[in-house]
């Protein structure tokens, strides 16, 4: 409840005197009557990077957060943190990309919160390689995650939204599943999957009540970016490199927090971060010679940048 108007100047003096790690505190606190208030979210991939952020933002904008992941401690971490600031979270430690450890996570938030409004597949790895060299290891690997995983949790919510005549899933794919460029030509191949995936998926929900989206980010300011966690390959003998060197500027994560915020709130089918970025590659799939030619010199200069 909102405090008493007769306390409010001693509220404002306390908060003024308090120290900056108190108002800091106290301003961060989550709204429980958020836009999102009472809506049941769940978040894979939560532990870190883009996960966090929107599980953090959700939170913060009222909703009840399911966070599945991997990493147990980060995950209990981030739990800890939305429930200390006044959200509402539940830890699923779960790997999207085994069936049953999915549809065991989805049921357990079924039974904690009652439903399921909205689910975003943020979880994804990439292991930058040639297609000339890379391991069939490695690109089973990303499948796994990229796209199974997202095809396992898309199946396990679908039965409890189509129960409730609505709902709302968004797919974090890539403007990397719009073109293929290297040294990512097997997470490129990944994320057209997961756009075809997705683009059916849509139509064959339409007119059911539950909206499907696809966000469509750039480069990310993301521990993945910078070559963090469980992106490097699985052959040893290979010298692992970042996907991005430190001089390219990266896009900060609330930038597709917002765009995953505006596909759920406005139904919106694709949001592309930056806005009309795959406006950009469709123009330039009217030249595909012009637009290899120079992808080819960019991997060259990129190829360049990341050995130096």
């Amino acid at each position: 409840m909102p405090p008493k108007r007769n306390g409010s100047r001693n509220a404002d003096k306390s908060a003024a005197a308090a120290p900056p790690k108190a108002a800091e505190l106290l301003s961060s606190r989550f709204a429980p009557g958020g836009y999102f208030r009472d809506r049941v979210v769940i978040v894979t991939g939560a532990s870190s990077g883009i996960g966090r952020d929107l599980a953090l933002t959700f939170a913060k904008m009222g909703a009840k957060v399911a966070l599945i992941a991997r990493r147990k401690s980060l995950l209990e971490s981030l739990a800890d943190e939305i429930t200390a600031a006044g959200g509402d979270a539940f830890p699923l430690v779960a790997d999207v990309t085994r069936r049953a450890d999915v549809h065991d996570a989805i049921d357990r938030t079924v039974a904690h919160f009652g439903r399921i409004d909205i689910l975003i597949n943020s979880a994804g790895i990439a292991i930058p390689d040639r297609v000339e060299t890379m391991s069939p290891a490695d690109l089973e690997r990303m499948m796994a995650v990229n796209l199974m995983g997202t095809l396992h949790t898309m199946q396990a919510v679908l039965p409890s939204m189509r129960s409730a005549g609505t709902g709302s899933i968004v797919n974090i794919a890539s403007l990397a599943g719009r073109r293929g460029m290297p040294p990512l030509g097997a997470y490129c191949a990944t994320k057209f999957a997961v756009v075809g995936l997705t683009e059916a998926l849509r139509v064959e929900l339409f007119g059911s009540g539950i909206r499907v989206s696809l966000v469509m980010p750039g480069v990310i300011d993301t521990p993945m970016v910078h070559g963090a966690g469980s992106t490097h390959s699985a052959d040893q003998s290979k010298d692992p490199f970042k996907l991005m060197p430190d001089a390219i500027p990266a896009m900060p994560t609330q930038w597709v927090t917002w765009a995953v915020i505006a596909a759920v709130v406005f139904g919106l089918a694709e949001v592309d971060v930056p806005p009309g970025a795959v406006l950009m590659e469709k123009i330039a799939a009217l030249f595909p010679g012009l637009t290899d030619a120079v992808l080819a010199l960019g991997a060259r200069l990129f190829d360049w940048a990341t050995r130096r």
